[in-house]
Order: C-alpha cells, then structure tokens, then sequence
C-alpha cells in the first residue's frame, strides 16, 4: 500500500540543478546588453525631443515675429461720411492733415468744383472772364454748347435771365466721385436780379471729365496747367418734398 504522503519510487524528483557557468555567463551579457541598450535608447528618445522641442519653440517665435509684422496691416481704419439732412446726399469726410486723400483725388475734386464755379456764377463785370476759363477747361462739344447757352440771342441766357444788373453765385455742398472719370457735385445757387434775392435753387452737376496730353499754351498753363477737360456737363435743379 502507497503512502499518499509520499511519491511513488522511481518517480521524478524536482531538484535544484547546477547553473552552467558558460549559459550563466551568456545570460547576464545578454541582461547587460539589453540594459545598455535601453539606456541608450532613452537617451535618444531625449535628445529626439529636445530637438522637437527646438524646433517648436523657433517656430512659435517665428509666428508670433510674423502676427506682430502684420499687426500694422490689420489696422481698422474707420470711414467718417456726412448726410445732408436736406438732400440726403452722402460724402465721405477725408483726413487731409493725415494723408488719407491722394493727391491725384484732391486736384480732380479741385478742378470739377472751379469748373462748376466758373461756369454756374454770373456777374457782368467778370463774364469773360469765366467765360474764357470754361472754354479753356471743356472739349470743343461742350465749348460749343457753353457758347450757345451763353450767347444773348438765347433766352436762357444769364445775361437775359438776370440782366445788366443781376448776379448768381454758388456755395458748394458736396463733391462724389460716381467712377474714375464722372464725378458730381452739388450746391447752391443764389441769384439776384433787380436788386432782388431770388430764392435758393439746390443744384447737382453731373460732369465727364479727363485730362489732357497735349501742350498748353502760356495762357492755359495760368488757368488749366494741368489740362483738365470736360467732356459732358449738366446741372439740374434738386426738388426736395
């Protein structure tokens, strides 16, 4: 009869077994080598991420140089336009101490507004005068129809309307560019006639304009130096309700 407590004989015994130098030898090369090459590892590991790091930060930097450049070009700058409570006519206010209006814009509104001045004021003792600087500043089919509206033979002419003694005069309300050659400008018209103030008339010119190339004669040059002509002019009267 066997005894439960003990294994049959002959059966395999678990013992201790003696370590083999030479396995021992290659086992703990083997833990060394791998320990090394762990730590080399880290060591890459860091120095990859110290170099993403760099590279990181240089180009955060580069970005924040780069919004600070643009800054400037994202300025808001706010346009200031005014509404005439009357006509209900619109014009932008320009800074001119700051620059904001080109140059080449200022001359161009200068010059549609002495034409309109030259051609809309009457007074006897200075009708050639203007008469002669509209002439200078039209085309010769607005030179033409300037001389037939003006000719005392037409009863439409100021000389007729207002006579020997009478007078208009403008004061100017605004001036918009409606494309790169047709601007308008509105304003008032103040006539007298027989000592009498008629009443104010609200105008608005429509005026095609351009600039010429050619040579200017002395006497142009004082008047129009820079040969600004009108190719199509007219004024209507505004009616407000």
């Amino acid at each position: 009869m066997l005894s439960r407590n003990k294994a049959p004989e002959g059966a395999f015994q678990a013992r201790q077994l003696p370590a083999d130098p030479a396995i021992m030898s290659a086992y703990f090369e083997q833990v060394a080598s791998y320990e090394a090459d762990k730590v080399k590892s880290a060591r890459r590991s860091a120095v990859v991420a110290y170099v993403i790091a760099g590279v990181g930060a240089v180009a955060g930097i580069a970005g924040m140089a780069a919004t600070a450049s643009l800054a400037p070009l994202k300025t808001v700058v706010p346009l200031v336009f005014r509404v005439d409570n009357t006509s209900g006519s619109v014009e932008r206010i320009y800074d001119v101490t700051g620059g904001k209006m080109a140059a080449s814009d200022a001359t161009t509104r200068y010059f549609l507004w002495q034409y309109v001045r030259l051609r809309q004021t009457y007074s006897p003792a200075e009708a050639e005068t203007a008469f002669n600087a509209v002439t200078l500043m039209s085309s010769p089919a607005i030179q033409n129809e300037y001389q037939q509206g003006f000719r005392g033979s037409n009863p439409n002419s100021p000389q007729v309307v207002l006579g020997r003694d009478g007078s208009a005069s403008v004061r100017w309300v605004s001036t918009s560019m409606l494309g790169p050659k047709l601007g308008q400008v509105r304003f008032v018209q103040i006539e007298k006639r027989g000592g009498v103030t008629l009443p104010e008339k609200r105008m608005v010119a429509t005026i095609a304009f351009d600039f010429s190339v050619n040579k200017l004669s002395s006497s142009a040059l004082n008047v129009n130096p820079l040969g600004f002509v009108v190719t199509s002019y007219r004024a209507d009267q505004e009616f407000t309700q």
